[in-house]
Order: structure tokens, then C-alpha cells, then sequence
């Protein structure tokens, strides 16, 4: 299921946008994706994303908390200005002690850096995914050019041009590595 025992934390924009373009099944790349109740309802709940593929990932942990915490939290961390998902998601992040958040959102994002967390986008789930061997170089940039293409994400050309980079970076590096062993073995 999931690579190397890592697990996240998601918004709505990613479940949202990986729907988009068929892609949800590459969340199962986390051992455990972990979704507040506030991201449920905007997401499964409002039929952006169909309960029965957020289920069918297998690897879904549903958070309810007592709102009085999630206040408390959001006014310590000047988080007023993000709606009640991208606040559940920091604040179990914290909570779990799970490093990385699945968010699109630019807000979220800084907020999530000044909070020492790790934003990672629906583009850098593709990106992982490749990295992890879940799908190839060819539909890896694929489903980048879909998100970008097709689904509501809104992110520029060049972000899009800089991922597509970063896979073939990876690409590149996997390719050395990989005639590194085969020579370290006739030898």
C-alpha cells in the first residue's frame, strides 16, 4: 500500500482534483491518508468526490474533533483568514504529528510552512507517485498535463513545466543509479 510508512494529511483541493482526472487510487502511495470531518463534508459529502473511491483507497482515517480545540488553535497560530478544512487539516497535523499536508491552496501553503509542515500538491502526488513506481514516466506526465489541462487546479504553465522537470530529474537519477548497480555487479 503505501511507501515507506509515510502518512499525510489532506485537503479538499486535492481530493478534488485528483477525482478530476481519475487519479485518486494514487493517494494509496501514503500508508495512511488521514481527512477531517470539515474536508469530508466539503469533498464526499457536497459530491465533489464519491464516497465509495475515497473508500475504496483503503488507507482513508476520518478525524472529528471538539471545534473549542480547533478555535483555540486557530487563533494562537493567526490562522483566521482559512476556511474550517484547511484549519482541521493544521490543526491534526499538529495534533497526529504528521509532517506532511496535501493542499493546493497558496494560503494553506504558507501557512503550513510557517507551521513547519510540508505542503505537497496534486502535482506532487503525481510526482511521488512516479517516484514510488506507482505509474510511469510517460502517464506521470500524463496526468500532470490533465491536472493542468482538464481539472479546476489553477496553477501556472511554469509550475507545470517544473514539475515535468523534476520527473525527469528523478528519471535521470534513477537511470545512473540503476547502471551504477548493474556495473557493481558484473564486476
Amino acid at each position: 500500500m503505501g511507501i515507506g510508512g509515510v502518512s499525510t494529511v489532506s485537503d479538499a483541493s486535492p481530493l478534488i482534483h485528483l477525482t478530476e482526472v481519475d487519479c485518486l487510487p494514487l493517494l494509496c502511495i501514503f500508508e495512511t491518508l488521514h481527512i477531517p470531518d470539515a474536508v469530508w463534508s466539503e469533498t464526499v459529502e457536497q459530491g465533489r468526490t464519491p464516497q465509495a473511491d475515497v473508500l475504496r483507497l483503503s488507507n482513508v482515517q476520518r478525524h472529528t474533533f471538539f471545534q473549542a480545540e480547533v478555535i483555540e488553535f486557530v487563533e494562537e497560530n493567526s490562522l483566521e483568514e482559512l476556511h474550517a478544512g484547511e484549519c482541521e487539516c493544521l490543526y491534526l497535523c499538529r495534533q497526529i504529528g504528521v509532517p506532511i499536508l496535501l493542499t493546493d491552496d497558496l494560503a494553506v501553503r504558507a501557512a503550513a510552512k510557517r507551521l513547519s509542515l510540508i505542503p505537497v500538491g496534486s502535482l506532487g502526488v503525481v510526482v511521488r507517485a512516479y517516484r514510488a513506481g506507482h505509474i510511469s514516466l510517460s502517464e506521470a506526465e500524463r496526468r500532470i498535463a490533465e491536472l493542468y489541462d482538464v481539472s479546476s487546479l489553477f496553477v501556472t504553465r511554469a509550475v507545470v513545466e517544473l514539475a515535468i522537470e523534476r520527473l525527469h530529474m528523478y528519471a535521470s537519477q534513477s537511470g545512473r543509479k540503476k547502471r551504477a548497480e548493474e556495473r557493481t555487479s558484473l564486476g
